[in-house]
């Protein structure tokens, strides 16, 4: 419970520090909500108790004048009332946009600066999806739950005052029946958080399938290999088998309330016939008697809605432990501080010193005891078998990972020690898996380095030597096309266009280190030529490391890197290697036979 009441205290600071203007003001609109009732009420019984006056006397005038003032102050405070409910709407509204905007700031703020390993964790991810299924709408709805209890409370306190005249047994009586509706209640909520919690990764399961099924990523195998059947088939038994779960978890709640409810339809019947009887001895006038039964009636509802209030805070405390697990996950994981900076003019270059890594939750290294340097403005060629990790060793001097044992060093600064921002502006690198993004030719480029001028010629200048300027200038709008298929007035392109795309995107950025993954996989023979030709202007006075199986783009390389299952196994000139026919030969002679050296 305590831990429950500090994560609803942390929500209502992360709302009130949306808006603080906000905040009061939604807060005054619920105080003068939760009086209303008990004035709504008093209305009722004013003008029943003065019909039965006019019924019994013979001063018709002073009792008629008496009425109009009663159906005035009636009318100003249904007014009142309805001017309330129709701009508290639009105060909850206002005030939900800045609740939201900073839920959302907080997600964006820990998911663009958390390591990036942590994407590997399977374990993030049950925690991710707990979190963002409850952001949505969890902080807000405890807020929203906060305020309903106080407005449910005051009216309740003051409804509670009138009855308790009538006699204190009624209040005590409500009281403890109230007792048992919340005890039920907080037990359930704290088995639906249990079996949610249980059951994270079920959900993504169910959530994977429905992807499968649906993502435009997955469309084209799922038709040529005609995966619809069996991936709906899973999806529907994972679906079920969880439905099937909560379900008798909430049937089993449903049927202990109902219980309850009995028992508190009973105590109001009891209630309703005392309240008669009073009126029949002459206790409580025919005004008062349809007072209470209002109050008794408006009291239940309130009653409900505060216990649904409670419990739903309660649930509150315990779901948004997901949210603030993710909001402090990357300062649980948080590693050292980066504080250096990238060299202004990398003078020896970058080495890598004995590194090995493996994978959040895996008991496999991917490779050990890593070991090369490259020195400044030499063009590096990392060559390997599929799977002896020279993606991952790219992201690693990328800063994306951090070695499990073993550095890299820029000169004599070790990579993990600079912050990102001064990685981002020194290293430019096109990834195996590049990113199509649906902007505009010239964003598409510009986004390489977008403290540059958007109107730059070197965007022009960044398509030439990737091969696609010909290509861009001819689209409807030139560069000012959208590319993609997700907006109007899109222009799609292929493979290979998308990755000569990413291409200009890296020659756009100035950075000292140019890291290309696979850079010409998906291009044709012309492009791929082209490519070659303009290398040496792209990369010259700065260091570049190319991953690549086609031997044309080795070529360019002063240096080959083979890597192999236990680290660095032939390092040299490619001329070098070539004639001591050792594994780097030998991988050459492979790709002959497979046509892809050309």
């Amino acid at each position: 419970m305590k831990y429950n009441l500090k994560n609803i205290v942390r929500a209502l600071k992360l709302i009130w520090q949306s808006s603080p203007c906000w905040s009061i003001i939604n807060f005054l609109f619920v105080v003068l909500r939760g009086i209303m009732p008990l004035m709504l009420i008093f209305i009722v019984q004013q003008i029943v108790d003065e019909v039965g006056l006019l019924t019994n006397t013979s001063s018709l005038a002073d009792g008629f004048n008496k009425m109009v003032g009663i159906l005035l102050f009636a009318a100003l405070i249904f007014s009142i009332n309805a001017i309330l409910n129709s701009f508290a709407s639009i105060v909850s509204e206002k005030h939900t946009y800045f609740i939201n905007d900073t839920i959302q700031n907080l997600i964006h703020k820990r998911t663009t600066v958390m390591d990036y390993t942590n994407f590997d964790d399977y374990s993030f991810h049950d925690i991710y999806f707990r979190a963002v299924n409850e952001a949505s709408y969890r902080p807000a709805h405890t807020y929203y739950s906060f305020i309903g209890l106080v407005q449910n409370g005051i009216s309740l306190v003051l409804i509670a005052g009138l009855l308790a005249v009538l006699h204190w047994v009624i209040i005590v009586s409500l009281i403890l029946v109230s007792f048992l509706i919340i005890i039920i209640r907080l037990y359930f909520s704290r088995k639906i958080y249990g079996f949610k919690r249980t059951h994270t990764e079920n959900e993504r399961v169910v959530g994977y399938y429905n992807r499968l099924l649906t993502g435009k990523e997955f469309a084209k195998e799922l038709r040529v290999f005609n995966l619809a059947s069996l991936f709906k088939e899973r999806y529907e038994k994972s679906k079920n088998d969880l439905r099937r779960e909560r379900y008798t978890l909430l049937v089993k709640k449903s049927t202990y309330e109902l219980l309850v409810q009995f028992v508190i339809t009973a105590l109001l019947i009891f209630i309703f016939g005392f309240i008669a009887n009073e009126t029949i001895h002459g206790n409580i006038t025919q005004g008062g008697m349809v007072m209470c039964f209002l109050a008794l009636y408006r009291g239940y509802n309130f009653l409900q809605g505060f216990l649904g209030q409670i419990s739903g805070l309660y649930e509150d405390g315990l779901f948004l432990k997901n949210f603030f697990e993710f909001l402090d996950y990357d300062i649980v994981k948080e590693s050292k501080q980066r504080k250096s900076v990238f060299p202004s003019s990398i003078k020896k270059g970058i080495s890598i010193k004995d590194v090995s890594f493996k994978y959040p939750n895996s008991s496999r290294s991917v490779f050990e005891g890593i070991s090369f340097d490259i020195a400044k403005g030499e063009t590096v060629a990392i060559v390997g078998a599929n799977g002896a990790g020279k993606s991952t060793l790219i992201k690693l001097i990328c800063g994306l990972y951090q070695p499990d044992s073993g550095s890299i060093y820029a000169d004599e600064i070790e990579l993990s020690d600079i912050s990102s921002e001064s990685l981002a502006k020194n290293i430019t690198v096109v990834f195996q898996d590049f990113m199509l993004y649906n902007l505009s030719a010239r964003e598409n480029i510009w986004l390489g380095d977008i403290a540059k001028d958007k109107e730059s010629p070197e965007i022009e200048s960044s398509a030439q030597k990737s091969g696609i300027h010909s290509l861009l200038i001819d689209l409807p709008r030139g560069y000012e096309t959208h590319l993609g298929t997700l907006f109007k007035d899109s222009e799609m392109l292929s493979v290979g266009e998308w990755q000569r795309m990413a291409l200009s995107r890296s020659f756009f950025n100035d950075a000292q280190l140019v890291v290309l993954d696979e850079p010409t996989s998906s291009m044709d023979a012309q492009t791929e030529s082209l490519l070659v030709e303009n290398f040496k202007m792209i990369t010259k006075n700065r260091t570049s490391i190319i991953v690549s199986h086609r031997m044309s783009t080795i070529q360019l390389a002063d240096k080959v890197i083979f890597i192999g299952e236990k680290g660095v196994i032939e390092e040299g000139f490619p001329e070098v290697l070539m004639n001591k026919r050792g594994a780097f030969f030998n991988m050459v002679q492979s790709l002959k036979n497979t046509g892809f050296s050309l």
